[in-house]
């Protein structure tokens, strides 16, 4: 790429955008996924013994297993959101940028 493309690519209002939401997006995910992640551990760390308990009585299903699970899932959500995400919003814009720099 010539120096004079990588300049009108920077420069390009789609790619400003797509670098703007890519960016907001990529932040409100990661504070999701602190969020989640940080409270199992810190759970884990500082009070153990909550993930023992069963999930109610007459119950087989820890807290634990079920906290895990429910860690685990929200992980595939949220990568399935930001694909979601990425082929509705950010693929559009980087066909628009693709198609003014030929």
């Amino acid at each position: 790429m010539t120096g004079d493309m990588l300049d009108r690519v920077l420069g390009h209002p789609a790619y400003q955008e797509l670098v703007r939401r890519r960016g907001r997006a990529s932040l409100g995910f990661f504070l999701l996924m602190l969020v989640v992640y940080a409270g199992f551990i810190l759970t884990l760390a500082f009070w153990p013994e909550v993930f023992a308990r069963p999930i109610g009585a007459g119950y087989t299903m820890s807290v634990g297993v079920l906290s895990a699970s429910v860690v685990a899932v929200s992980a595939v959500l949220m990568i399935s959101a930001f694909v979601h995400l990425s082929n509705k919003h950010f693929d559009p814009l980087i066909e628009a940028i693709v198609r003014d720099m030929e």
